[in-house]
């Protein structure tokens, strides 16, 4: 299968891009893969023009030459030789200066020899093609260049380095082990040949179930790592969202003033959380108006708690709750989604903070309407704070990873599933059910539908690593990556 995916990718091919950003810097690199590396380094390095010998993963200095001979820039070249490089193939980077114009030139002499512009991401899917990665560690690839924090470079370092695959390899392994049981079983009837017990195989699969749905547990932190996790800043105008805001980011990103209404279009920014990447967005102030332009911002804000994966509810703690609270934080309890109350301004109203907090008797007193908030919606932590002077802003942060369910995440394992894996996971999981139910309802089931669901199982995790895979899903994966990777 993998050998007709990768003659229709045009696997014999060589391949060239530029590795490194557009702009102006110290250093370029165009990357080559594909047979005729050495060939076309032949014609445009001039070093290589007269040996006849080139000594793999060893640095030469020299000129790159034109069509007429003419020098294009002064350059390293590093040539791999196939298996022992990054895609499997003969391979080369030239390093060059950093001009976009002297990269563009040496990229189009290159296609001139015969290369033709690799696509998004086709080095890393040579990669996987030749078995130097397989499917998760070549999408940690593409999580590691776009990691937006250091936790989350760690835990895709540790998933290019096969920690997911571990996880994975073995309960495929066992599945193809119980498929040839059951096969066994149904082959040699009569015979004197050792099968699996009924009992011992319920055991089996109870066990895999089991431990699929330990990885299932860790898709939040994937979402998290992978996509940044959104949380949205909700509550009537004027109760200091865009403070909090502000409080959260660092700087004086939103507009604020006393005046209700100020936000009128939300605006969001990322965030570093103990490692954990946070999509922040404030919202324009929640309430019935008749302003055209406020009435967008408001339909956008209902929108962004849809998308949204945990709610920040900010209440004014220094007046009364009002019915636009209530609505809205009603409008909030019918999301199925993590929200904590924040209760601002509690300077105005208590010295200090961290008693509100920690101390249960102090917070049910200052003033009744925490309590009151406390009776009504008592599943829903409650964390009081003053985004005027940072008090109880990192217990408001800890409280955040601790409801989103990351909080110590680089202590759990340090792996995690991506959307992908999830819904192959949760099938996997399904045909397993169905198998287990087949054997515990049915004292004569048919072992030719039990491998049905166990072939189909394994089939799926087996796409998870990419042992199982068609040019559909690779293209898929790979599109997301940039060109040079």
């Amino acid at each position: 299968m993998k050998e007709t995916i990768r003659e229709a990718l045009g696997g014999k091919d060589t391949i060239v891009a530029i590795a490194t950003p557009y702009g102006e810097s110290a250093i370029g690199i165009v990357r080559l893969s594909g047979p005729d590396t050495l060939k076309i380094l032949k014609e445009i390095f001039e070093p290589f023009k007269k040996k006849s010998t080139i000594k793999p993963r060893y640095a030469y200095y020299g000129n790159i030459l034109g069509e007429e001979g003419e020098i294009l820039d002064e350059a390293i070249v590093i040539y791999y030789k196939a298996p022992h490089s990054y895609t499997g193939e003969d391979m080369a980077e030239i390093n060059l200066h950093g001009n976009p114009l002297i990269l563009k030139k040496v990229l189009q002499l290159i296609i001139q020899k015969g290369a033709r512009l690799a696509e998004p991401g086709e080095f890393t899917k040579r990669a996987f093609l030749n078995k130097k990665l397989d499917l998760t560690q070549a999408e940690a690839v593409a999580q590691l260049i776009s990691a937006k924090t250091d936790l989350a470079r760690k835990l895709a370092l540790n998933q290019l380095k096969g920690a997911l695959s571990k996880k994975i390899k073995p309960l495929r392994e066992e599945l193809l082990l119980l498929n040839a049981l059951v096969e066994s079983s149904i082959e040699f009837d009569e015979e004197d040949i050792p099968t699996i017990e009924v009992e011992e195989l319920k055991e089996r699969i109870k066990k895999i179930i089991y431990l699929i749905e330990e990885l299932l547990k860790t898709a939040q932190i994937g979402k998290a790592i992978t996509e940044g996790l959104k949380l949205a800043i909700v509550g009537k105008p004027n109760v200091g969202k865009s403070s909090l805001f502000n409080r959260l980011i660092g700087e004086e990103r939103a507009i604020v003033t006393h005046i209700a209404g100020t936000t009128r279009d939300y605006i969001q920014e990322y965030i570093n959380i103990e490692g954990v990447p946070i999509v922040l967005i404030d919202t324009a102030g929640i309430r019935k108006t008749e302003d055209p332009v406020e009435k967008i911002g408001v339909e956008r804000s209902l929108k962004k708690l849809k998308e949204a994966d945990l709610i920040l509810v900010v209440l004014d703690i220094s007046q009364p709750l009002e019915k636009e609270d209530e609505e809205i934080l009603d409008v909030v309890l019918n999301l199925e989604k993590p929200k904590i109350i924040v209760l601002n301004k509690i300077d105005k109203v208590s010295p200090s903070v961290e008693n509100a907090n920690k101390n249960k008797e102090t917070l049910s007193r200052i003033p009744s309407k925490i309590s009151e908030i406390k009776k009504k919606y008592p599943n829903i932590p409650i964390i009081a704070v003053s985004a005027k002077t940072g008090e109880g802003i990192d217990e408001l942060k800890k409280t955040i990873l601790q409801t989103a369910g990351l909080y110590n995440i680089a202590e759990g394992g340090n792996i995690y599933i991506t959307t992908r894996h999830e819904e192959l996971l949760k099938k996997a999981k399904e045909e397993l059910e169905q198998a287990l139910s087949l054997i515990e309802e049915e004292e004569n089931y048919s072992p030719e539908i039990l491998m049905l669901y166990l072939r189909s199982a394994t089939d799926l995790l087996g796409e998870i690593t990419g042992e199982i895979t068609t040019e559909d899903i690779l293209g898929k994966i790979f599109s997301t990556f940039c060109i040079g990777k």
